[in-house]
C-alpha cells in the first residue's frame, strides 16, 4: 500500500472518536443558522452532477424579480448572426450520438444560442429569438452584436464608445425610447460581443439590476491561456480516485486515443463536454489552451494528431478560444517525422536545419489550425531535454524556435522554472541567476536583453513550486527587457488535489498585488509595480502581456474532480480579464452561479470558501515552511523524508534542529533576499521585518523566536496548525447545515469530501507538529487560541487541554455526577454550546465551540471521557 493511501486511512479514523451529534448536520454554521425549506430550492436537482459548471440556468426563484426580469428581457435580437462563419478544416466535424450540446458556426450564433438557453432557463419561459427584430425594435429586447453585424447596434452605441473597449471588449447598454426601451450588447468583433453576453447574463445569474446599464469592459492582459494537464497529476478523471478514465478514456478532458468502449468516442468526433468547456471558458475570457502535458509527447506533432488538433480547434474557435502545443526540444529527433528528421548535431538553435524543422512542422499545423497560437516548452527541466544538453542557454533555445515561428505570427512560452543544482546551492535562487543574465545582456544595437519579441518567459508565481502561500517571484519586475507570462496553478497539485476544498482566488490575489518595489533605470520607484501591474504591461511597458494557468479539466462528470474547484478555474479567468477585482465577489458570483441565490445559503457558502486557502495554509505550510509533502504524490505531509535528490526532499527545506526550523536565505545564508528589489532586500533579510507568513522562506527561526502575537514561534506555529484544521471543522459543519437547500448528488459528494479533508487536515497537523517536537524540545502548547475553553464538572474546573488532542479524560469522583455544569470560554467572543452530557460514568460528553480568526470561524469539538475518579 502507498504510504498516501496509508495515512487517509488510518487519520480518516480518527472521526469514529466523534459522537454522531457532532458528525452529523448541525445547525451552528457560522452567523444565524440556515432555515430548512420545506423543498429543494429551484435548480437543487438531486440528480444533477455539476456537469454544466456555473451555467446551468435554474429559474430565479423570487416571482416578483423573475416578473422585473422578464420585462427586461422580452426577446432576443441577433441579426446576422450566421454572415461569418469561423474556419472549419474538419469536413466530418460532428458531435457524438444523443449529444444534448450542439456546434455553431459563429461567435455571433454562440451568444445567440446562450442568450435563449440562459434567459429560457433563468426566467423559466420560452423567450422569442429574432434576426429581423422590425421597427421598432420591441420594448424589453436584448440586442447583440457588433457594427457590422447589425444596423442596431451601429444606432445605438457610438463608434466612440467602441472604440476604447478594443477588440475583444464589449458595451452593455439600456437604450431608453420613451416610457420603453431595450439593452444592447455590443463589441468590435463578434468575440467581444460573445463575451457582453455572459456579462449580461451573470447579472441575471446573480440577481444583479439589468436596468439603467451602462457597462464597458476590456481584458487587461492580452493572452489569458490555459496549459492542459493530461494524465500526470490529474486530479478530475472519472474514475475512483479521480486520477485516471474509465471505459477506454485516460481521465483528459480531451479523447485523442481511447481505446475499448471509447474508441468511438475520438476526436473528430466533438463531446458534450468539449462545448462546456469551450462556453465554461469563454464566460470568463479565456482565449487559448495548451491542449496537452508540457512533459510533452511527440505524438501531439504528427500528421494525425494535427488533424484531431483541428477539430478540436474548429469546436473551441466560435467561443473565442485558440489552440497551441507543448513540445519537446529534441522533437526532431524523433523518428515518427521520418524521412524529416535530425540528428543531435544538428539541434543548434541558431542553425538552418534545426529551424527549418520547426518552421515545416509548424506550417503543417497552421494549414489545419489557422490560428494555432504557438508552443510551450519545457526545457531543460526534471529530465526535459532542453538546449544545455547541446551546449547552448535557455535564450538561444527559445530564440531558436521563436524565430521559426516569427514569420507565421506564433509565439513561443518558454518555462522558467529550472532549477540545475550545479547553479546554486538554492533552488529558489536558480531561476533568476539562469534568466537574469540573458534579461540583461546588451546587444549590437546597444539595446538589452537577448530573448526574441516573440517569446514569453513563463514564470510561477513563486520561486520554488505552487505550495500554499511562497514569496512572489524575484523575476517578477527584474526581466525589464523580455516579455514575461505569469503562471498560476489551477489545478491543486500541493493544495489538496481533488479532496480538499481550497478556493485559490484569495493566494492569487495577494501574489497580483504584491508590491514588487520595482524601480527605473535610475533607482527610483516606478508609479505602477505590483506584480499585476508587471504582467499587464503597465508597470514597465511591455505591450505583448500573457498568463497562464495550469488547468484542472478532466472527464469527470463535474469536469474538475472535485465540485468547488469548478471555482478556482472560474476565478483564474475572471483575473486573467482583470486581475484588480476581488476574489471574495468573484466567490460570490460563482456561488449564485452554481449553488444558490438563497442569501444565508450562498453567504454560508461563500464564507466557506473565502477562509479556506488560509486555513490550507494553517495546516500544510504555516509561517513559510514549504514542500513538506510525501515526493511521490504531493499530496500527505512527510517532514522526514529524504527522496532521491536533496531538493526534492521535505528535509533540504525544514532544516529543523535543536536551534529551530526553516532555511536562511538571508545574508547570513544562501541570500535569496537579495535577488528582489530594494525595499524587499532589505525587508527579507531582517528577521525582525520578514512577514510572519514567510517568516521560514527566509530565515531559520529560533524555537523561542517572540512572534507579533506575543507567543514564542513555537506556541505560534502550533496555533497555525490548529485553526487551520479547526476551519475545515468549521466548514464541514457548515456544508452540513445546508443539506434542505442543495441537491442530494451533489450535496454527498461534497460532504464526503470534506470528511476526508478534515481527517487528512488532522493528519497534517499532527504529523509535522509531533516531528517539530523532536526537534524543540518543548511542550506542547495548551489552552491557547479562539476555541480555547475549559469546562466545570462537579464543581472543579478542568482545562489545560491540547487542541490538538481528540478526546480528554475528566476523572469523576465515586458518586458523583459527570454533568458538564458550565464551559468557559477563553475568548468571550467565542460561543459555546453543551452538545451532549454524559448518562453516567464511564460515559462521553461533547461540548462545541465556536470561535473566530482573522480569515474566519473556527470549530473545536471537544469529547470528554468521563472516568472513574482515583482519588
Amino acid at each position: 500500500m502507498k504510504a498516501h493511501a496509508r495515512y487517509r486511512a488510518s487519520w480518516r479514523a480518527v472521526l469514529t472518536l466523534l459522537p454522531a451529534a457532532v458528525l452529523v448536520a448541525t445547525s451552528h454554521a457560522w452567523g444565524p443558522p440556515v432555515a430548512a425549506a420545506a423543498s429543494a430550492p429551484a435548480g437543487a436537482d438531486d440528480a444533477y452532477d455539476g456537469s454544466d459548471m456555473w451555467l446551468r440556468y435554474p429559474p430565479v426563484e423570487d416571482p416578483g424579480l423573475r416578473d422585473r426580469y422578464r420585462e427586461s428581457a422580452t426577446s432576443i435580437v441577433v441579426e446576422n448572426a450566421g454572415q461569418n462563419p469561423v474556419h472549419r478544416h474538419t469536413r466530418n466535424l460532428r458531435m457524438e450520438p444523443g449529444a444534448r450540446e450542439k456546434l455553431v458556426a459563429t461567435s455571433l450564433e454562440a451568444a445567440r444560442d446562450e442568450l435563449d438557453r440562459g434567459l429560457d432557463g433563468l426566467l423559466d419561459r420560452d423567450v422569442p429569438v429574432t434576426e429581423r427584430p422590425g421597427e421598432p425594435v420591441p420594448d424589453g429586447a436584448v440586442v447583440v452584436g457588433t457594427p457590422g453585424s447589425s444596423p442596431l447596434v451601429r444606432e445605438s452605441v457610438p463608434a466612440a464608445d467602441l472604440a476604447g473597449v478594443g477588440e475583444e471588449g464589449y458595451v452593455v447598454r439600456s437604450v431608453t425610447r420613451g416610457e420603453g426601451g431595450y439593452t444592447v450588447v455590443a463589441g468590435n468583433t463578434e468575440v467581444g460581443a460573445l463575451y457582453g453576453t455572459y456579462a449580461f447574463l451573470r447579472l441575471v445569474q446573480t440577481r444583479k439590476p439589468v436596468t439603467d446599464l451602462d457597462i464597458s469592459e476590456s481584458p487587461k492582459i492580452r493572452n489569458r491561456h490555459l496549459n492542459n494537464w493530461e494524465t500526470v497529476r490529474l486530479y478530475a478523471g472519472n474514475n475512483a480516485d479521480g486520477t485516471g478514465g474509465l471505459n477506454g478514456e485516460n481521465g483528459s478532458v480531451f479523447n485523442f486515443a481511447a481505446t475499448g468502449p471509447s474508441a468511438g468516442r475520438n476526436l473528430p468526433v466533438v463531446l458534450d463536454r468539449y462545448i462546456v468547456v469551450a462556453r465554461a471558458l469563454a464566460s470568463t475570457g479565456i482565449n487559448g489552451i495548451t491542449v496537452n502535458l508540457v512533459n510533452a509527447d511527440n505524438v501531439y506533432l504528427t500528421d494525425a494528431y494535427i488533424e484531431q488538433e483541428a477539430a478540436l480547434a474548429d469546436a473551441l474557435r466560435p467561443y473565442g478560444v485558440t489552440i497551441a502545443l507543448s513540445i519537446n526540444y529534441t522533437a526532431p529527433t524523433d523518428p515518427r517525422f521520418a524521412p524529416d528528421t535530425l540528428t543531435e548535431a544538428q539541434l543548434d538553435p541558431y542553425g538552418d536545419a534545426f529551424r527549418g524543422w520547426w518552421n515545416r512542422r509548424a506550417r503543417t499545423i497552421q494549414q489545419a489550425v489557422p490560428d494555432f497560437t504557438g508552443f510551450t516548452v519545457k526545457a531543460n527541466s526534471e529530465g526535459q531535454p532542453g538546449p544545455q544538453d547541446f551546449g547552448y542557454d535557455h535564450g538561444d533555445g527559445a530564440n531558436g524556435i521563436g524565430a521559426a515561428l516569427e514569420p507565421l505570427g506564433m509565439t513561443v512560452y518558454w518555462r522558467t522554472f529550472v532549477y540545475d543544482a550545479d547553479v546554486d546551492s538554492d533552488r529558489l535562487k536558480r531561476a533568476y541567476l539562469e534568466f537574469g543574465p540573458i534579461d540583461d545582456e546588451v546587444q549590437e544595437d546597444g539595446s538589452e536583453g537577448r530573448v526574441a519579441e516573440n517569446v514569453f518567459l513563463q514564470t510561477k508565481n513563486g520561486p520554488l513550486d505552487f505550495q500554499a502561500r511562497e514569496p512572489v517571484h524575484p523575476m517578477f519586475g527584474r526581466m525589464e527587457n523580455t516579455n514575461q507570462a505569469l503562471e498560476l496553478q489551477i489545478t491543486q497539485e500541493y493544495t489538496g488535489q481533488n479532496t480538499m476544498l481550497a478556493y485559490l482566488g484569495p493566494m492569487w490575489q495577494e501574489v497580483l498585488r504584491t508590491d514588487t518595489y520595482a524601480t527605473d533605470e535610475d533607482g527610483g520607484l516606478l508609479e505602477h509595480r505590483r506584480v499585476g501591474d508587471i504582467v499587464d504591461g503597465t508597470a514597465q511597458g511591455h505591450p505583448d502581456t500573457a498568463i497562464v494557468g495550469v488547468a484542472n479539466l478532466g472527464n469527470a462528470a463535474n469536469l474538475t474532480g472535485h465540485h468547488f474547484s469548478q471555482a478556482n478555474l472560474y476565478a483564474f479567468g475572471r483575473m486573467a480579464w482583470d486581475w484588480t477585482q476581488d476574489s471574495g465577489r468573484l466567490a460570490d458570483d460563482w456561488v449564485r452561479m452554481t449553488w444558490s441565490n438563497e442569501g444565508p445559503v450562498a453567504d454560508t457558502v461563500v464564507r466557506m470558501m473565502t477562509g479556506s486557502w488560509e486555513a490550507l495554509a494553517g495546516y500544510q505550510t504555516p509561517l513559510g515552511i514549504g514542500h513538506q509533502f510525501a515526493a511521490d504524490v504531493h499530496y500527505d505531509p512527510y517532514p522526514s523524508q529524504w527522496f532521491v535528490r536533496d531538493d526534492w526532499s521535505p528535509v533540504y527545506y525544514n532544516r529543523a534542529d535543536s536551534a529551530g526550523l526553516g532555511y536562511d536565505r538571508s545574508p547570513t545564508g544562501s541570500n535569496l533576499a537579495a535577488q528582489y528589489f530594494p525595499v524587499l532586500r532589505e525587508r527579507y533579510s531582517d528577521i525582525r521585518t520578514t512577514p510572519e507568513d514567510l517568516l521560514m522562506w527566509f530565515h531559520h527561526v529560533p524555537w523561542g523566536h517572540r512572534m507579533e502575537s506575543g507567543r514564542t514561534f513555537w506556541e505560534e506555529l502550533v496555533g497555525r496548525y490548529q485553526t487551520g484544521v479547526q476551519y475545515v471543522t468549521w466548514m464541514r459543519e457548515a456544508w452540513d447545515s445546508l443539506e434542505p437547500s442543495i441537491g442530494a448528488r451533489r450535496f454527498a459528494e461534497v460532504r464526503e469530501k470534506l470528511a476526508a479533508h478534515e481527517a487528512d487536515a488532522r493528519n497534517w497537523r499532527d504529523t509535522c507538529v509531533d516531528y517539530w517536537r523532536e526537534f524543540s524540545g518543548r511542550p506542547m502548547p495548551v489552552d491557547q487560541g479562539p476555541a480555547s475553553a475549559s469546562v466545570v464538572v462537579n464543581g472543579q474546573e478542568h482545562g489545560g487541554f491540547d487542541l490538538s488532542e481528540d478526546s480528554y479524560t475528566i476523572p469523576v469522583p465515586a458518586g458523583a455526577s459527570p454533568e458538564i455544569t458550565e464551559v468557559r470560554t477563553r475568548d468571550p467572543r467565542a460561543r459555546q454550546e453543551i452538545v451532549s452530557q454524559a448518562a453516567g460514568v464511564p460515559g462521553r460528553a461533547v461540548v462545541k465551540v465556536t470561535g473566530t480568526s482573522p480569515f474566519g470561524p473556527l470549530v473545536k469539538n471537544y469529547v470528554f471521557e468521563m472516568v472513574p475518579g482515583t482519588q
